[in-house]
């Protein structure tokens, strides 16, 4: 059997023991969602750098309402003396509790509001802290993370804490240690990784239950259709304009 073909019989073997571990989760995460949207609130979606961010927002049978947040800071320190003496005045923790601070500061994310939070390692101190304080201000945390895998990896953060362990409901990707899991004989690594198609899948399961939810409520979410289909620029953008009347 090819390298190919064995990728292929591994991801349905992972397909198939991700939908019945995680059916709990992604039932959870489907009421929040749902909640969220007959309340006309936004799904906010804050990823690490993987996939997740690209692959749910503005997509053919994706929901209007997922929005990704991206948010940050830099100083230029073009300065060699400043550079070389002055540094950072304070810590990389500090630095995200202000960002974060800053960031709710904006009234993007509110108290009520959803919150997608996907990390593979879950160590992050700004994802971590991010997820600290959205907690706090009533905001629902959903994190996409490996909880095995990042229970093995030291904290970063001064809670002593990681993302699983700040969140109302984890959507664990099962990720093996390494994330990597396909061998090839002569290669002592494992090559490609699961995290990515692994949260793809959590999150489109999260989806379908959402739209699920809001139908049987009688209040169907705005769905966007193919760009690429006949009348398709025209359809997205009536989409928008339907979302931005509706506001699920």
């Amino acid at each position: 059997m090819s390298a190919a073909d064995r990728y292929f019989a591994e991801l349905q073997e992972r397909f198939a023991g991700l939908a019945e571990r995680q059916k709990p989760a992604i039932r959870e995460a489907g009421e929040l969602g749902t909640r969220a949207l007959l309340e006309r609130r936004p799904l906010h979606i804050h990823d690490t750098g993987h996939l997740v961010n690209h692959e749910l927002i503005a997509r053919t049978g994706g929901l209007a309402a997922f929005t990704a947040l991206t948010f940050g800071a830099t100083v230029e320190r073009e300065n060699e003396w400043i550079a070389e003496t002055r540094g950072a005045a304070g810590s990389a923790e500090d630095s995200a509790r202000a960002l974060v601070d800053w960031l709710f500061l904006q009234g993007t994310v509110v108290e009520g509001d959803v919150l997608f939070l996907s990390s593979v390692s879950g160590t992050n101190v700004l994802v971590v802290e991010l997820a600290r304080q959205a907690r706090r201000r009533g905001v629902s945390v959903i994190a996409l993370t490996g909880a095995e895998f990042s229970a093995g990896l030291a904290a970063q953060h001064s809670s002593g804490t990681r993302l699983f362990e700040n969140a109302d409901v984890v959507l664990d990707e099962e990720v093996p240690r390494g994330d990597a899991f396909l061998t090839v004989a002569g290669l002592e690594s494992a090559v490609v990784p699961w995290s990515g198609i692994s949260a793809a899948a959590l999150m489109w399961a999260v989806t379908a239950q959402i739209v699920e939810g809001c139908v049987r409520a009688g209040l169907p979410p705005t769905v966007y259709t193919s760009v690429n289909l006949p009348g398709g620029p025209e359809a997205y953008a009536r989409t928008r304009a339907d979302y931005r009347e509706l506001g699920r």
